[in-house]
């Protein structure tokens, strides 16, 4: 048998390889620094962040801001503690971390620098992060390089990954670009200093930085590098560089390496705890993402890790290789700790995540069952120091993403006032108190089962509408969009109780398995065990579809602990239970595989809970538990699958090792150092085990999940999600010719990695429901594998052996259909193909227009509303658009399927052509021609004109102009078939020559006695435009043939200018008033004795409005003002000598002495 491998890490992993063990690849170094975008989840003056080993960089527009966390911090919130029972109610708070930022500033380079990402990396992220969505970011990108341009003349900076996977960046300096100009400003460390070697040292609280000595180089004809000397100069805290001789008329590349190599800690660290599958094979792994968020100031800082993790959901392509294998990111959560409990994809391709918040802004939806944070009381996971705390309690969430990741269909809190979701009283193992489940079924409801400790947990139609003990099991059911519940009911006695596992039957009874304390479980008389047994007792329910009652339940357990963790169907209906049990003699049924004395059971149920079909327990029998179990199967042929982890990271709980469990010859991985997952596969009956192996590092601290559920599909693929590589470690199983996300742990402390393992199992796979109209033709049934057969109501085989289904009226309704293969042996998979033959509904479009080609787009409207259009280009959606058609007869189609029927219509639709007219050539009138005119040249005939002067005939009589002349539009309108077209001509009217036509230029406000004052440029406009011209500027210089020209005069003086301009045949001289200009002249003294000469200031300076400023000869200011008005007397002043300083809104300035002298 093959099995394939597929592993994922965020380091992470996708892929695929043989059962058979091959050496492990030695892979080429991965690119692992992303710039991610900002697209508003972070502050606003960052443009990208790149997580850093220990730390993050985040770019903005002037520089660089590090933040980084204390490495030994880090280490101290270890989740690899012992956890006594009691230690989950009484956490400590976790000891703060201690965190150094400093920031590295373009001194005088421009603010405005432009950041330009390059190389896009795969996948997208999205940011649903806090409860205000426009903080949320969706479809956010990851590149793999960044360059600034802009920042000083000449220079660009870029910031990359190079191929020591170190980060690096460049200035890049254009031919006769000043290196001189780069300073960089560093905020915030300790201190800096140049090592012997050159490196410059830049000291934190938590760490010491290197950047390495740079290196500079020109490139020379050949391209070849020709090293320049270079080498820091440190000023204060201000960094330059110095540079060795270098040919300035060409680029120059100056480039330093940052190293981190002093840090152990990574703010990237990220724990795995649930994955799942959809129908396309694409994984979904998720997990929590701890991280520091940008430093408010720089230097050293303190962040309180008590509740700062948020679930992390990934989707890989399997079977892809490398980044290509990231389908995205999607990051979800509040303030406070969020962890994901289990995943599952509905027939929409929509993710459904259910998970625990303490966060009082968790993202939720507007129309959320319930929108608000209840909390309950302070609480950590697993007890003290744990950075997986409450501070302010649990609830509930079910989340829900689109296919894509970047929208949040729909969200959810569920709670009540106490703790909701923390399995803290039922914990057998590491991870345990992250446990439940979620499913959705062929109408995308969604149900759930965990636990709660709130007496008000939210109930609707509920079997046991009231809290029994200090902790029951919860079983609810909403609907997809999460806005109501369907019905939600405790579940438990007076003790301890709590629900981990689904299934659901195809008439939607719903199986839920747990674990319970007390003898007063609702267990049914009849069940196969109807009493508690003492200590914790696994228990198995089947609710009805109204989930108003139970219709079967049992206990299920020994006199010792046991808890029941997965359930399975099989397709006869039968109940399949995996657990764990303490005692030492669970039943074995005769002829079973098992181990008398080992601690995992497997337990068969008649449908009904009535009977034990069999039951048997697997691995060691070294006193506890050796696997926490991760992953439940019974295959259409009903051999029973396991995945789980075992190793010290139990310690405290459970215990347990992976340590002498049973492997067979062909295992992907044959030896274990004990801390590692176990994966088997058991035969049918149970009758001996068919495959089983380890995975896992050897050394290490050994891989676990933190809390929550993984997946097997039908097809025998087990899903694994996985905390792996604790301690940065490098070790993690990646066989040959398996297809990855990348072999590299970027993070140096913990990281969710996954894998999929397929163990070949042939599954019937019919396809998703399908509807259909009554009146179809046959429909072809497909299936995979090909080369099974089809049974049902409608089918029927083709001599060539493929099958068809024909609907007809009295197919209405519902159609189950079974599509068979065989497997192995005489086994046979069989899977249900669900028809919806729909009857034929009345369907009517309405009235539609004749169109002209040029109308506007066109809402369509029909009856039923819900169905859609078909038809030809420039229909969107039912919306006819006759300019993107065309001209032309088309047909629109109307089609309607829902839940209550079908049909469809058609409607004819005509766009008509529109016509071509042409108006005929423009014409020019001299002023003396007054009298009317009949316009020829229209075409076609029977057009109607319009516009000044004209009659629809087309008789144009000129208007007056009051000797200005001017350009007149005529419009000529052509109609054919209800579609009018215009076109037009020009008729030209010239001015009359006219005398002291006034000029178009401002006023001397200053002095308005002048034009302007020398040198002055005067602006020139024609009387009309559209002719030729030729000016005479009255100084003797050369005439201008501009219609609008710029003349200099640079003497004052009086000019006379003349336009001579020609329209066509029409001649027209026009003399203007004439340009007087003034001489430029600020006077040095002034003598204010009220004898009415020379009284004020008046500075022939600027005919626009000046600010004047007067100094006394002391330099004190005594006079100021932004409109100056000639009108300074130096009152209340003494005689004596002042420095005046003028200048205009055009920038001109003077500056000089001024005597006032009485």
């Amino acid at each position: 048998m093959t099995r394939l491998l597929t592993l994922l890490m965020l380091w992470l992993i996708p892929l695929t390889l043989p059962a058979a063990p091959r050496p492990v690849l030695s892979p080429a170094p991965d690119q692992t620094l992303e710039f991610v975008e900002n697209k508003g989840q972070w502050p606003a003056q960052v443009r990208y962040q790149a997580e850093l080993p220990g730390g993050r960089l985040y770019l903005t527009p002037t520089g660089f801001t590090y933040s980084f966390l204390d490495p030994a911090g880090l280490r101290a919130l270890s989740h690899h503690q012992e956890a006594p029972a009691s230690a989950p109610l009484q956490p400590a708070p976790p000891a703060p971390v201690r965190g150094h930022a400093y920031t590295v500033t373009f001194e005088g380079g421009s603010s405005r620098a432009t950041l330009q990402p390059a190389q896009p990396t795969a996948g997208l992220r999205n940011y649903f992060l806090g409860s205000t969505p426009r903080e949320w970011a969706s479809a956010v990108r990851g590149y793999r390089q960044v360059r600034y341009a802009g920042v000083y003349p000449g220079i660009e900076v870029q910031v990359y990954e190079n191929a020591q996977q170190h980060l690096e960046y460049d200035f890049q300096l254009a031919p006769g670009a000043k290196p001189t100009d780069i300073r960089l400003r560093y905020a915030g460390p300790q201190s800096l200093r140049i090592s012997p070697e050159g490196h410059l040292l830049i000291a934190t609280s938590v760490g010491t930085i290197t950047e390495q000595a740079p290196q500079a180089w020109q490139t020379a004809a050949n391209g070849a590098r020709q090293p320049v000397a270079c080498r820091f100069e440190l000023q204060g805290q201000t960094v330059r560089f110095w540079l060795g001789s270098y040919d300035a008329g060409r680029p120059l590349i100056i480039d330093p390496t940052v190293l981190f190599s002093t840090f152990t800690g990574s703010t990237a660290d990220n724990w795995g705890f649930t994955a799942t599958y959809d129908a396309q094979g694409n994984m979904y792994s998720g997990g929590v993402v701890f991280g520091a968020g940008y430093p408010t100031s720089p230097g050293a800082f303190q962040t309180n890790f008590g509740g700062s993790g948020d679930v992390a959901i990934i989707k890989y392509k399997v079977t892809a290789t490398g980044p290509a294998a990231r389908l995205y990111a999607t990051y979800l959560g509040g303030s406070s700790t969020d962890a994901p409990h289990s995943l599952i994809v509905n027939g929409r391709d929509e993710l459904v995540i259910l998970g625990t918040t303490g966060s009082a802004n968790f993202p939720v939806s507007s129309g959320a069952v319930q929108r608000a944070f209840r909390g309950g009381a302070t609480v950590g996971g697993r007890g003290a120091n744990d950075v997986m705390g409450y501070p302010q309690g649990s609830d509930l969430f079910v989340a829900t993403l689109s296919p894509d990741g970047t929208r949040l269909v729909a969200s959810t809190y569920l709670g009540g006032t106490g703790n909701d979701g923390l399995n803290l009283l039922l914990t057998n193992n590491y991870g345990d108190p992250w446990r439940g489940d979620v499913l959705t079924d062929g109408d995308n409801n969604v149900y759930l089962a965990s636990v709660t400790q709130s007496s008000n947990f939210p109930v609707a139609q509920a079997l046991q509408s009231r809290l029994q003990g200090p902790s029951d099991a919860v079983v609810c059911k909403l609907p997809r969009l999460l806005n109501a519940l369907t019905w939600s009911t405790f579940l438990g006695g007076a003790q301890n109780d709590a629900a981990f596992s689904l299934q659901l039957t195809p008439d939607r009874h719903l199986y839920v398995a747990g674990g319970t304390t007390g003898p007063d479980f609702p267990a049914a008389a009849t069940a196969a065990q109807p009493q508690w047994n003492g200590g914790r007792d696994g228990f198995v329910v089947c609710f009805t579809p109204a989930g108003t009652a139970l219709r079967y339940s049992t206990y299920l357990g020994t006199s010792s602990d046991d808890l029941a963790f997965f359930l399975q169907l099989d397709n006869s209906g039968d109940v399949y239970v995996l657990g764990q049990t303490s005692s030492a003699n669970y039943p074995i049924t005769p002829g079973l595989y098992g181990t008398k004395g080992a601690h995992q059971f497997i337990h068969k149920l008649t449908a009904d809970l009535s009977t034990t079909a069999y039951s048997t327990v697997f691995g060691t029998t070294v006193g506890t538990h050796d696997i926490s179990p991760t992953a439940f199967l019974v295959d259409d042929c009903e051999r029973v699958y396991v995945s789980g982890w075992g190793g010290s990271g139990n310690d405290g709980y459970g215990g347990g090792s992976t340590a002498g469990l049973q492997v067979t010859p062909d295992a992907v991985q044959a030896s274990t150092d004990g801390n590692d997952f176990y994966l088997a596969q058991f035969k049918a009956g149970l009758t001996g085990l068919e495959y089983a192996t380890f995975f896992g590092e050897l050394g290490g601290k050994g891989e676990h999940v933190d809390g929550g559920t993984s997946r097997f599909d039908k097809k025998g693929v087990v899903y694994q999600s996985v905390c792996g590589g604790c301690g940065g470690t490098q070790g993690f199983p990646q066989p040959a010719g398996a297809g990855y996300y990348t072999t590299r742990n970027a993070s140096t402390n913990c990281n969710n990695a996954a894998f999929a393992i397929s163990f070949g199992v042939v599954v019937a796979e019919p396809g998703p429901t399908r509807y259909v109209c009554a009146t179809d033709g046959p429909v072809v049934l497909g299936g995979q594998p090909g080369g099974g057969t089809w049974s049902g109501a409608g089918v029927s085989r083709r001599p060539d052996g493929s099958y068809l289904f024909t609907p007809g009226p009295a197919l209405v309704g519902r159609n189950v259909l079974q599509y068979s293969v065989k497997t192995t042996g005489i086994c046979v998979s069989t899977r249900p193909l669900r028809i919806i033959v729909l009857p034929v509904l009345p369907v009517d479009i309405a009235p539609v227009p004749a169109f002209c080609a040029n109308d506007a787009a066109f809402p369509l409207k029909a009856t039923p509303a819900g169905g859609t259009w078909t038809g030809p280009r420039g229909l969107s959606g039912n919306v006819f658009d006759p300019r993107q058609s065309g001209p032309g007869t088309f047909t629109l189609t109307y089609s309607l399927t829902d839940s209550l029927g079908c049909g469809q219509a058609t409607r004819t639709v005509v766009v008509n052509p529109l016509p071509t007219p042409q108006a005929g050539p423009n014409l020019t009138f001299c002023a003396y021609q007054t009298q009317a005119v009949q316009l020829t040249g229209a075409s076609p005939a029977g057009g109607t004109w319009s516009g000044a002067g004209v009659t629809p005939g087309g008789l144009f009589t000129p208007p007056d102009t009051k000797l200005r002349g001017g350009i007149f539009t005529l419009t000529y309108t052509v109609t054919e078939k209800g579609c009018p077209a215009a076109a037009t001509r020009q008729v030209l009217l010239a001015p009359s020559p006219s005398l002291n036509f006034p000029l178009s230029v401002p006023e001397c406000t200053a002095f308005p006695q002048y034009t302007g004052l020398a040198p002055f440029t005067c602006a020139f406009e024609p009387v009309l435009a559209g002719g030729t011209y030729e000016w005479d500027f009255g100084d003797g210089s050369a005439p201008s043939t501009e219609e609008r020209p710029r003349h200099l005069y640079e003497t004052p003086g009086s000019y006379q200018v003349k336009l001579t301009a020609r329209y066509a045949n029409c001649t027209v001289e026009t003399s203007f008033v004439p340009v007087v200009v003034g001489r430029t002249f600020v006077p040095n003294i002034i003598t204010p004795n009220h004898d009415g000469l020379n009284e004020t200031f008046i500075p022939y300076f600027s005919c626009q409005p000046a600010t004047l400023r007067l100094f006394s000869r002391w330099g004190s200011k005594v006079y100021e003002t932004t409109n100056y008005r000639n009108d300074w007397r130096a009152d209340n002043l003494p005689d004596g000598l002042y420095y005046y300083h003028l200048r205009d809104a055009g920038g001109r300035s003077a500056k000089g002495w001024l005597t006032v002298q009485r």
